[in-house]
């Protein structure tokens, strides 16, 4: 098997999957995301280990993202071939076996996704209907990650301050944020955690000093340097999830 393609390009993959199957990714047991089909469509080598999938339930909403943490692709399968993937992988994949028997009479192409950083989502990318198919590819731009026009998304300005010293206060916004994630001034008073899934990585784990108005965390101050952030661009978030938020960088005017 071979590793995914390498394109110029970050992407956003939706993927359409089977309640059983998403209830198995929530809980932990399947941690392999397996296409199988018969032409070289996506995610064959269009996806890379970094890249950020929602899985959507199909007929369904969106029920969780993921992060692919390892990436195999694999052409000109035989029947064979795909008996010896199904003994050697679907232990994490947990698909039917009869599933994969059909499949392999026909199908010629294999992707497998190693999944980490499940998280539980009740929103995603905002997408036209998918008329049947089972993945869509976005390309990482501000055209997602900067989508003011959700609902739930607010904007907390960066300041000269911010970019000095690695902090991003929350003064006026804290209604916006579970009052349980707001601890006190020490982390021994530290509330229950947020997760930030900053665009482009990192993913972080922190609650909110409440006498100060400021998220615990120090990540931003690499965060800012490593996407050029300037005094009077916005950070965006977007929530997906009960104490989880999309987190991205909107340019200032």
């Amino acid at each position: 098997m071979k590793t995914a393609w390498t394109g110029n390009h970050r992407m956003i993959h939706i993927a359409v999957l089977l309640k059983p199957y998403l209830d198995l990714i929530l809980n932990g047991q399947k941690t392999i995301e397996c296409r199988l089909t018969r032409q070289a469509r996506p995610p064959f080598e269009k996806i890379e280990p970094g890249e950020r999938l929602y899985l959507k339930q199909s007929a369904g909403p969106y029920r969780a993202t993921a992060v692919a943490d390892h990436v195999l692709c694999e052409g000109g399968l035989t029947p064979k071939r795909i008996r010896q993937i199904v003994r050697d992988y679907n232990e994490w994949i947990c698909g039917p076996p009869e599933w994969f028997r059909e499949r392999a009479q026909y199908c010629r192409f294999i992707t497998l996704i190693w999944l980490r950083d499940v998280q539980p989502v009740d929103t995603g990318p905002r997408i036209r209907p998918l008329q049947g198919a089972a993945w869509m590819m976005l390309e990482d731009d501000p055209a997602w990650r900067c989508d003011r026009s959700h609902e739930q998304s607010f904007t907390i300005s960066i300041t000269a301050g911010n970019l000095k010293h690695g902090t991003l206060y929350t003064t006026g916004l804290m209604d916006r944020f579970p009052e349980a994630c707001q601890g006190g001034r020490t982390r021994a008073e530290a509330g229950r955690m947020l997760t930030l899934l900053l665009h482009d990585g990192p993913r972080v784990e922190t609650d909110i000093v409440a006498p100060r108005k400021l998220f615990r965390t120090r990540c931003w101050k690499s965060w800012f340097a490593k996407h050029d952030a300037r005094e009077g661009d916005h950070v965006i978030f977007t929530p997906i999830g009960e104490r989880a938020y999309q987190v991205g960088l909107i340019r200032g005017r």
